[in-house]
């Protein structure tokens, strides 16, 4: 029987312990089709259309990513990606070159670090003063994808002006006269995002496939697609996802996280809509069989829902506690319906009042439908009060941390 691959020479973890004595495998058709010796397997199997001699070193199951934005990174990469620039000097610079050498009627990436600009915020006069833009508007997102940096052009195309109100679900920065300086928070960006052209699906898919080319480069062959559906003028992924399927170009394994809307008001039929998309969209590659509830927003730019107020630019107490997007009496009963309905829930809650508040919910959804099956996991998380802690094992909530060695670049 032949086989497509043979790995020999090696070392064989499967994922609990270092076998004992495998030193080669062959697969077949995308599946693992003999284990054991160079010897065992080579009389197992016969020949193969590619043997590869890994010299000693070890082979293991492939990495799983349990929360990246494959297809919105890619196309980034592809754009005015600011991922490398160092400083705010470096920023313009970068955004400069890729102005003089395009000629799309935007200019449309992200990447850049609040930590580049006083107090986070990029201000659109740089922008403005880059002249390879000229009066094209501008629209940046930030590294953690909670806020845009735009230019005039792009404030003035939206009529973002000092009337324009703050969204509820978000925040226009502002000078100490109410003026709009360049930077939209959270739901503000939609303000300007949702005027761009429409990403094309054809743009999409090539933003899959670099996204794919990264991740399989640090051994990434699983992943979960953070986002299905239109969060924050990004579009949606989805079509970049069976475009893939349907020309065979997806090489991973993909959950895909359905977007629960803000402004849901039929929480059944909402769900109902969800679930008809998983059923009929779903492979044995791409599953969606996970949702997606944003709770809160980021501290950094002081939208992530706190239990005590942020402090104020002069260092004294005030009252603003951040942005919960959904009140209990909403978020409660929407879980606990997608956990009936069979989902997992990935909720991203990064303050401390966000996070009692996503255990609130998971806690009434087991209260409601008993020990489900759901593997209900909470994301981003940075703070958290401890008295919640033990609630995570109680409630058989995954904790997704991301520890400040594993984010700081420096």
């Amino acid at each position: 029987m032949s086989v497509d691959w043979m790995l020999v020479g090696g070392r064989l973890f499967d994922g609990h312990a270092l076998h004992p004595t495998a030193t080669a495998l062959a697969i077949r058709g995308g599946r693992i089709t003999a284990v054991g010796t160079d010897r065992e397997v080579r009389d197992a199997v016969g020949s193969a259309t590619e043997v590869i001699d890994v010299a000693g070193r070890l082979v293991h199951p492939g990495f799983t990513d349990a929360h990246v934005h494959a297809v919105q990174a890619g196309v980034e990469r592809r754009g005015c990606d600011l991922s490398a620039a160092d400083g705010a000097d470096a920023t313009a610079a970068a955004v400069a070159a890729y102005a003089a050498g395009t000629h799309e009627p935007w200019i449309v990436g992200g990447g850049w670090s609040m930590a580049d600009y006083p107090g986070g915020t990029p201000d659109a006069a740089v922008l403005d003063r880059i002249g390879a833009i000229a009066d094209r508007p501008a629209f940046l997102v930030n590294c953690d994808h909670h806020g845009a940096w735009v230019n005039s052009a792009a404030l003035r195309l939206a009529g973002i002006d000092a009337d324009t109100p703050d969204p509820a679900d978000g925040r226009i920065e502002r000078d100490a006269d109410g003026r709009p300086t360049g930077t939209l928070h959270e739901g503000a960006m939609d303000l300007v995002g949702r005027l761009r052209p429409p990403t094309p699906v054809a743009e999409l898919l090539a933003g899959l496939e670099e996204a794919q080319r990264v991740l399989h480069g640090f051994g990434i062959t699983g992943w979960q697609e953070a986002i299905i559906g239109d969060y924050a003028a990004t579009p949606n992924v989805m079509p970049a996802y069976l475009a893939a399927l349907a020309q065979g170009r997806l090489t991973g394994r993909v959950v895909g996280a359905l977007w629960w809307p803000r402004d849901v008001t039929d929480i059944d039929a909402t769900v109902a809509a969800l679930a008809a998309i998983r059923d009929d969209s779903s492979t044995e590659a791409f599953r969606l069989t996970s949702v997606k509830i944003m709770v809160d927003g980021v501290p950094e730019n002081r939208t992530a829902a706190m239990k005590d107020p942020y402090v104020t630019r002069c260092r004294c107490g005030g009252s603003e506690r951040g942005i919960a997007y959904f009140a209990p009496e909403v978020l409660n009963p929407s879980v606990v319906a997608l956990d009936a309905a069979g989902f997992d829930v990935h909720v991203h809650a990064i303050g401390d009042r966000a996070v009692a508040t996503a255990l609130d919910a998971i806690e009434a959804a087991r209260a409601a439908n008993g020990r489900s099956q759901g593997r209900h996991h909470i994301a981003h998380l940075q703070i958290i009060d401890p008295v919640d802690t033990p609630r995570f094992a109680e409630l058989g909530v995954t904790a997704n941390l991301q520890a400040l060695w594993a984010a700081n670049d420096d």
